[in-house]
């Protein structure tokens, strides 16, 4: 581990993870680091959708694949540019303790000395492709390190890509209810902020009902960002089902000619 605070040397890093950003309709890459407690760090992307609403943030991504890891012990946020309005006030809502801005782009408590470790692994890999079984028992593993005291309502889920490295996710919810990402695109988000764009399974699990299923919110994500890929679905004592991406959402909403607005 470094043992000195370089931020030039964390601007770096979160400038390149900017580069994995999916961002068709703005054209503005997007990226924000967490830097936890023990030096170790993590980065999340902007991952845009026709449905604009629907749009991942950057911090929220980067909050939502350490929190599906039990990493919640943030001590500092920067951004791949100056932060936004929004972001600040998502930092206000979301982190503990509270973080001083120290400079236009980057978080952190005031008169406190930082260490720089190694990144933290979101990624692991498969020696061989997977049985559906298999994939449904880390979605459960996954499940369990859901963040629920409002609905008390686990789920987890795992994305696998074609090179068979998977990231898991679990839903983390937000005193904002709207800012809360599923567990579906919490693994999304995981992965493509790690560069890995293609998904080419989701498996989902949901101990707590035998009829849930993705929202439409997660239908929409999963339609742009991974339309090929196969979606299983544990739902308790119900046997697994599986459907693919596109078919879970028919007529979806997409832009054919998004805008890609200059940098």
């Amino acid at each position: 581990m470094k043992n000195s605070w370089d931020i030039d040397t964390l601007r770096h890093y979160v400038q390149e993870a900017a580069l994995h950003s999916f961002t068709p309709y703005s054209g503005l890459p997007r990226a924000a680091l967490v830097l936890m407690s023990d030096g170790a760090w993590a980065c999340g992307v902007r991952i845009e959708n026709a449905s604009y609403s629907l749009v991942i943030p950057a911090l929220s991504s980067a909050l939502v694949s350490t929190a599906s890891i039990g990493r919640k012990d943030i001590a500092a946020i920067l951004f791949s540019g100056p932060a936004k309005q929004e972001e600040k006030n998502a930092i206000l809502q979301t982190v503990t303790p509270s973080l001083d801005q120290l400079d236009k782009d980057f978080f952190g408590t005031s008169g406190r000395t930082y260490r720089i470790g190694n990144q933290l692994t979101m990624g692991k890999y498969f020696s061989k492709p997977i049985d559906p079984n298999t994939g449904i028992r880390l979605a459960r593993h996954a499940a369990e390190y859901a963040d629920i005291p409002e609905s008390n309502f686990p789920v987890g889920a795992i994305a696998v890509t074609d090179e068979l490295q998977y990231f898991q996710g679990a839903n983390i919810e937000h005193p904002d209810w709207t800012r809360i990402l599923c567990a579906e695109r919490a693994a999304i988000a995981t992965a493509m902020s790690a560069g890995a764009s293609n998904i080419r399974s989701i498996y989902v699990s949901c101990l707590k009902s035998t009829a849930a299923s993705p929202c439409g919110a997660c239908r929409q994500v999963l339609y742009e960002v991974a339309p090929e890929s196969v979606v299983w679905f544990d739902r308790g004592s119900q046997p697994p089902r599986c459907f693919r991406a596109k078919d879970l959402l028919p007529e979806a909403f997409r832009l054919t000619n998004p805008h890609r607005a200059s940098p």
